[in-house]
């Protein structure tokens, strides 16, 4: 997951921030703009770790230590008593909190952590054991708002969330893409709480799948409640995977795709719910709506997806019951790609698993440079909408491993054995000294002849001064050392992987 060298970077910016700050937020203004009016108890902790990771990527925090610090900071806010820090109001939902005053709280919280973390003898043994922990998967991700005039699409990373929420049972990492419509109210609740509703779930270690079934349902019904009593009618698409060491598991719901690469080969793993899909259309029509064209198949002339987050007015047309899959995983597999319908519209699933294991073997395994060379791939094949691309590769697949620089060639010199005849051992002794000598002493170079064609090496430049290109099959290049710097796919006002955030709230 992290190296050494990113704990390194977390504590200098650990302690740079402590240096340039106190131990309080001091500004009058919040950094961020606050969208929710009122929060319950149930939406705390995902709202707080939304707000402080916020923060801290403003702040340039290293992603994997902002996760860690950002849910700390969110269980130390919970265990306030907010009927005395905070101004409550009672609703027909419960008592709500104002959302703007717990924010106000975060920030300062992020102060307060910091600090008291840059003057300890040492990092917290849960920071060090998150951070350290080194898995059998990495991901890359880039998103870009395109010709929208909004941004509404959401992604998250987070590694290992059992680790991250310290629960206990086998390690599940947890990567999404959440697309939003008509708003970003719908996706910013999404990816505050689906995760944490996930595994909330009593099933969550037992049976993953039945507990991102109760996650998203969870996640719909309390955002729907929250939509009516706000009057808020966004919604969003949302495509989950989790994988464990011996499964992947994707539930979705709307037209958001994920899809697996094994061997180098496309596997469709998920249909997406589209209002024209003959079992979506039947199941809309039997409960008295319809679907009708106009620009494209949508539910009541309306909604072009079938089942979405949110959408509490086209309830229950549009429905938030989420379908799932479990693949067993048998160490074929090479990525997942994970990708909002901006993607899928231009570049049909297939193509995209050839885009990547072309760009993989041309510049090396860099999971980052890959998903914004397919965002640059749509964009130029004339997507207009927001798109959102999570790569998820498999640190011990196939196409990984083929593309990791060969190990040195040992030694052709062995030791000499030590029970043998003094014969034997002359000859062995000067069967060594003559390979010695055939390594030390290369062969005197041989001018050529008038008529002799001159070879041009490898290594040196051409008559045109560049140098010949480089075949395919020898372009390989270690992970995390791409030889092409891509532009920051975050320069569009993208959120960063790995966090719980809304780049929306933003200033």
């Amino acid at each position: 997951m992290a190296s050494d060298e990113e704990m390194s970077g977390a504590l200098a910016w650990l302690n740079k921030f402590c240096a340039d700050n106190t131990d309080k937020y001091e500004k009058e203004e919040n950094p961020l703009r606050i969208i929710a009016y009122y929060i319950s108890n149930h939406e705390m902790q995902g709202a707080c770790m939304s707000w402080a990771s916020s923060y801290l990527h403003k702040l340039d925090c290293p992603l994997n230590f902002a996760l860690v610090l950002s849910y700390h900071i969110a269980k130390e806010v919970e265990l306030l008593d907010t009927t005395q820090n905070f101004t409550q109001h009672d609703t027909e939902q419960g008592t709500q909190t104002v959302a703007a005053e717990v924010a106000r709280c975060v920030f300062n919280k992020v102060h307060q952590v910091c600090c008291r973390w840059q003057s300890a003898p040492e990092l917290p043994y849960f920071v060090k054991e998150y951070m350290l922990d080194d898995g059998k998967i990495f991901s890359g991700a880039c998103a870009d708002q395109n010709r929208r005039k909004k941004m509404e699409d959401r992604y998250i990373c987070i590694p290992n969330l059992n680790n991250l929420l310290q629960l206990e049972g086998k390690r599940v990492s947890y990567h999404a893409v959440y697309d939003g419509h008509g708003g970003i109210d719908a996706v910013a609740y999404t990816i505050q709480h689906l995760h944490l509703n996930i595994a909330k779930s009593p099933n969550f270690v037992n049976d993953p799948a039945k507990a991102i079934e109760e996650g998203f349902i969870s996640t719909d019904k309390n955002f729907v409640q929250k939509a009516n009593r706000e009057n808020l009618r966004s919604g969003t698409t949302s495509v989950v995977i989790m994988i464990t060491s011996t499964h992947l598991h994707v539930g979705w719901v709307g037209d958001s795709q994920a899809i697996l690469a094994r061997n180098q080969t496309h596997i469709d793993i998920m249909t997406p719910h589209k209002p024209e899909r003959e079992d979506e259309k039947k199941r809309i029509e039997d409960l008295g709506g319809c679907v009708v064209w106009f620009g494209a198949w949508r539910v009541n002339g309306t909604l072009s997806v079938s089942r979405a987050i949110g959408d509490a007015s086209h309830k229950p047309y549009v429905s938030g019951d989420p379908d799932i899959k479990s693949l067993l995983l048998d160490g074929t597999e090479d990525f997942v790609v994970i990708a909002c319908d901006g993607l899928w519209d231009v570049i049909p699933p297939w193509e995209a698993v050839e885009l990547v294991v072309d760009y993989v073997k041309d510049f090396g395994v860099d999971a980052d440079a890959t998903a914004k060379h397919l965002v640059t791939q749509a964009v130029d094949r004339g997507s207009q909408d927001n798109i959102t691309i999570i790569i998820v590769f498999f640190e011990d697949g196939p196409l990984v491993t083929s593309c990791r620089p060969p190990k040195e060639e040992e030694s052709v010199i062995f030791p000499i054995p030590i029970a043998v005849t003094p014969e034997a051992q002359a000859i062995l002794e000067r069967l060594d000294r003559s390979v010695r000598g055939a390594q030390e002493s290369p062969e005197p170079a041989v001018e050529p002849s008038t008529d002799q064609e001159v070879p041009i090496s490898e290594n040196r430049a051409t008559t045109n001064g560049s140098r010949p290109p480089t075949p395919r099959s020898e372009r390989t290049t270690p992970r995390g050392e791409t030889p092409h710097k891509q532009q920051d796919c975050m320069s569009r006002g993208v959120t960063p992987h790995g966090l719980v955030t809304d780049t929306a709230e933003v200033k």
